[in-house]
């Protein structure tokens, strides 16, 4: 073995070169890390517009029908001055389910962390908007039951249903906050219904 002189330049220069080639392998990395997590996100969110686009589609079908049956119940001759009995057995109620949702691209949305990697207040905004829809469906499954368990007067009852299509339009607006506002103008109760929002205040709490 030969004993050689060390060059100290030669043993920097080396040093410096593993360095840089580390700092640039992270850089690498980290870059190509964001890019796919920005991927997952833009994925994320075109789907999420597209499903509550949907959802739209029959939470307005759904807010017209329970305005438009209210207003019938308050409306048909065969009501008045009747007494109080179980909403489902005044002329004209036809129920409120069929609000059906859906929020398979919110689960996915979570499950693949790209609600973990969107920006704050955007991610808010996806949950807050997905929780109201959550509410607003154990809502009508709440009220479901009060309706049919006991009598009630017709006020009471078409009062319920119009308080149910106005959880619905209010779940409209905040899926315009995501996917913008409709061009077609929202649905409200017609004018002739006589329903007040204060009708369901003494028997409900939201």
């Amino acid at each position: 073995m030969r004993r050689e002189a060390i060059d100290l330049g030669d043993v920097v220069v080396q040093i410096f070169a593993v360095v840089v080639g580390i700092l640039l392998a992270l850089f690498i990395n980290d870059w190509v890390t964001q890019r796919q997590q920005q991927a997952t996100v833009d994925e994320a969110m075109r789907s999420i517009r597209a499903e509550l686009a949907l959802n739209r589609t029959g939470l307005r079908a759904y807010a017209k029908h329970m305005f438009d049956m209210a207003a019938a119940m308050q409306n048909a001759p065969a009501n008045k001055n009747q007494p109080p009995k179980a909403c489902y057995l005044w002329v004209d109620w036809d129920g409120i389910g069929g609000l059906t949702p859906i929020d398979a691209a919110y689960q996915t949305s979570i499950a693949t962390q790209a609600l973990a990697n969107m920006p704050f207040e955007q991610a808010q905004l996806v949950a807050q908007v997905y929780g109201w829809q959550h509410y607003v469906l154990k809502g009508v499954d709440l009220d479901a039951s009060l309706l049919m368990q006991q009598p009630h007067s017709l006020e009471f009852c078409a009062g319920i249903i119009d308080e149910i299509g106005r959880n619905a339009v209010k779940l409209d607006e905040l899926y315009a906050k995501l996917i913008g506002r409709d061009t077609a103008p929202l649905p409200m109760p017609p004018s002739a219904s006589g329903v007040s929002p204060s009708a369901s205040s003494s028997g409900k709490t939201q």
